[in-house]
């Protein structure tokens, strides 16, 4: 699609200086989602993609979002929005986002989504525990109901909103926020995006799915992926293999008509 192309060329340039600015602070990214998928079965960009998912360890994340309050908030003409002060409010991950080509708002401008990989604890009812306290904690955060979660947890979270005080949501992100990150991601035997558009049971996944990662060509340049590409696609898409039919082959957004116009 030629009318993609210059935002996927804006979105290389956003990839790698992410790239060597953790490189520089030796903290590792990888391709996740439709990247991921994009990286095996494209060898670059999903020919209809328009964003870029990466993900990090909590680890690292957190060390990752400290760094760049260290150089506010900046990479040359990109701008990163932490996880509690978003520009947009969508999923509570972080944001990096193309500042140079913000004149129509930052929904319409290219942005790479960066997700903290979690561990996850072993144990059923604690599991329960954890996916309850992410969804208190999205909607502490943004004050909306939940989004991609399904009609229940949508209308649950519309409940939820309206008999809780303003004056609470404080609260509840700083408890929730501290229990649902409780799992090591260094020993946890399964890690989660607790935020993934998959959802929380298929997001939970063995470790050996994403680690040790393992370098592949994603646009002419070196990038890592997870280790066990097949399973980890597998899990998220089932058969990851088979594109789309043609009518759900665009894009999701309209950011790449900032850049039709200008480039």
């Amino acid at each position: 699609m030629k009318e993609l192309e210059g935002l996927q060329h804006r979105l290389m340039e956003m990839l790698l200086a992410f790239q060597e600015f953790t490189k520089e602070r030796e903290l590792t990214f990888f391709l996740v989602g439709g990247s991921a998928l994009g990286a095996y079965r494209h060898q670059g960009f999903i020919p209809w993609d328009d964003d870029v998912d990466i993900a990090m360890l909590r680890s690292d994340f957190e060390k990752m979002e400290a760094q760049m309050e260290a150089v506010g908030r900046r990479i040359g003409d990109f701008v990163y929005s932490p996880v509690e002060d978003h520009l947009i409010p969508e999923a509570p991950i972080g944001y990096l986002y193309d500042a140079a080509h913000a004149q129509n708002g930052y929904e319409n401008t290219a942005k790479i989504d960066i997700h903290p990989i979690d561990g996850v604890p072993k144990r059923a009812f604690l599991r329960r525990i954890q996916m309850v306290c992410s969804l208190i904690y999205y909607l502490s955060e943004y004050r909306n109901p939940v989004k991609n979660k399904g009609k229940r947890i949508r209308s649950i979270s519309k409940v939820i909103l309206k008999v809780t005080p303003n004056a609470l949501f404080d609260f509840y992100m700083r408890v929730t926020k501290r229990i649902m990150t409780a799992w090591s991601d260094q020993s946890s035997e399964d890690l989660c995006s607790l935020f993934g558009v998959a959802g929380y049971a298929r997001e939970v996944m063995p470790r050996s799915f994403l680690l040790p990662l393992k370098e592949v060509s994603f646009e002419g340049k070196p990038f890592l992926i997870p280790g066990d590409i097949h399973a980890y696609l597998k899990q998220l898409y089932g058969a990851y293999e088979t594109l789309p039919p043609k009518e759900k082959r665009r894009p999701g957004h309209d950011s790449y008509r900032t850049y039709q116009r200008s480039e």
